[in-house]
């Protein structure tokens, strides 16, 4: 029996695999990661060699941040990380974002906190076989280019505030979905008898594709959802309980929705483009739609701040919360759409995580934020 009410594939994308996932999930165009499967090098043998050892997502769907170590290949850096348990191996691999062959991460050169969406993370991490090929991606797409010493070291700054970005998206939906999906369409699993979620997921490929499920359009993400779900094993999902559809409602309406065609009063940009940085001023007679902090303040000042209704998105969480309320980070290595930002927060615990992992200089108050801050961001 094939999954009776599944996750718009555009939203399941985003819960599951993070900011670059939902842009380019949103357009239904393949993610900058995903590659062609005959091009990409897979150097597992088993059945679950398709899937990342850590996190088990498809590694050829993020084959460009694949990552090789003592004969496991995990989809990032950020797996990597985990998997090495916080100390730098001497004999990892990496993909060459240009050419696609595994080569030495110690010779690569990495371009950190590019404009493309990250695996795993929001401060994207690709490398190359030579630096003439990461300054050229550096030079359309921003960022900065250093070792796989540094770009590990950074990763490990990162650790922390990106397993809180994850365990948000997978509280925010994924196992409720991963839930229904495993009770309607799976045969019964004990993650206990798998040594990684790599094989349980391969087990459940097997075994749901035995019912039919198969036939579900994304089919790879409901089974990726279902293996987290068994993998994690959430205690209790308290709203999870809900239906996937009742819990993709909720999440729409806790998130800002960027209307077709919105641009951003202050630069003009498509803020849709960069759904997960708006930001949005609400008056009793239209909505204004920023692709940052930034942008909101200025106009916000420029119209004397008599507004009420001010909401940014939650860096970590991506939720839309109270602007006058929020805790924001300045001065940190975090760019947006529009250059150094102010990053939002709705706790001041999360504030302080993400200001020690990216060098954020200060924490300020919604009431704290002046013009000459914003200069200062230019």
């Amino acid at each position: 029996m094939i999954l009776r009410s599944v996750l718009g594939s555009a939203l399941l994308a985003a819960l599951l695999f993070g900011a670059g996932a939902n842009e380019q999930a949103g357009k239904m165009k393949p993610m900058f990661q995903s590659v062609d499967p005959s091009k990409a090098t897979l150097v597992g043998s088993g059945e679950d060699k398709e899937y990342c050892a850590v996190c088990g997502m498809n590694l050829v769907k993020f084959y460009k941040t694949n990552h090789v170590w003592n004969g496991k290949q995990v989809a990032s850096l950020h797996c990597l990380y985990e998997l090495t348990e916080g100390k730098i191996p001497s004999d990892a691999q990496v993909v060459d974002t240009k050419n696609l062959n595994l080569i030495d991460a110690n010779n690569a050169f990495y371009v950190v906190g590019s404009k493309i969406g990250g695996t795993m993370t929001r401060n994207s991490k690709y490398a190359f076989s030579t630096e003439a090929d990461a300054k050229e991606f550096q030079a359309e797409n921003g960022g900065e280019i250093m070792s796989f010493a540094k770009a590990y070291e950074i990763a490990g700054q990162d650790f922390e505030g990106d397993n809180k970005m994850i365990k948000a998206k997978r509280e925010g939906g994924v196992y409720a979905h991963g839930k229904e999906f495993y009770e309607t369409n799976c045969a019964k699993t004990e993650a206990k008898n798998f040594k990684a979620i790599s094989e349980l997921k391969a087990h459940l490929k097997k075994t749901c594709d035995a019912k039919g499920a198969s036939k579900a359009p994304d089919y790879d993400k409901h089974i990726q959802a279902a293996a987290l779900y068994l993998w994690d094993a959430p205690a209790s999902l308290g709203a999870g309980d809900q239906s996937s559809k009742s819990k993709q409602k909720m999440q729409k309406s806790e998130r800002i929705v960027v209307p077709k065609g919105a641009r951003c009063p202050v630069c003009g940009m498509l803020v849709g483009k960069n759904p997960n940085w708006a930001t949005m001023i609400k008056t009793d007679k239209e909505e204004f739609y920023f692709d940052g902090v930034k942008d909101m303040m200025k106009y916000y000042f420029e119209k004397g701040g008599q507004f009420e209704q001010i909401y940014v998105s939650d860096y970590y969480k991506l939720t839309k919360i109270d602007a006058k309320s929020a805790f924001y980070v300045s001065g940190s290595n975090v760019f947006g759409p529009m250059g150094n930002e102010l990053i939002p927060f709705a706790s001041e615990e999360d504030a302080k995580t993400f200001a020690r992992d990216h060098g954020g200089k200060k924490i300020v108050k919604f009431d704290e934020i002046t013009a000459l801050m914003l200069e200062g961001l230019m």
